[in-house]
């Protein structure tokens, strides 16, 4: 197991009926490597939101997103698959899906560096909720991500 400090630019883009929304995180992480699994922790700081611990696992073929803040959520990406997770809010348990529709993930294990490309379906309680599209890049310190 290998462990180092990594800069993480993350962009998301949310587009829903009530509003389309994009929002950009460039931060420090924790990149670490566990056999195929690649880790990378961080915590995001957006505005009114407070502090969310993120930890991303990424493989080849399968994705999974564990966000930390008031709520806990994790979801797993995966093509061709629907993916159903409890979300525990204050109003009460909600059942959340998704359903990938773009999942490419890059890894260049000596120079420490990735990036992700995520597109995905929403829905909560069976409606859909919004499209996501996640672009996601890490590498060293000293490195400038584009």
């Amino acid at each position: 197991m290998s462990q180092k400090e990594v800069q993480v630019k993350i962009s998301h883009q949310v587009f829903q009926d009530a509003g389309d929304e994009h929002y950009e995180v460039e931060t420090t992480g924790l990149l670490t490597i566990k056999g195929d699994s690649v880790y990378l922790a961080y915590t995001e700081k957006i505005d009114d939101e407070g502090e969310t611990k993120v930890i991303f696992k990424l493989t080849e073929k399968q994705i999974s997103l564990s966000r930390h803040n008031v709520t806990k959520t994790r979801m797993v990406f995966q093509l061709g698959l629907v993916e159903h997770q409890p979300y525990q809010t204050v109003a009460g348990m909600m059942l959340l899906s998704t359903n990938t529709n773009q999942l490419d993930f890059t890894f260049d294990e000596g120079k420490q560096a990735g990036a992700l490309d995520l597109a995905y379906a929403l829905s909560a309680n069976d409606q859909v909720v919004g499209q996501y599209q996640v672009a996601l890049q890490f590498g060293p310190k000293s490195s400038i991500l584009n």
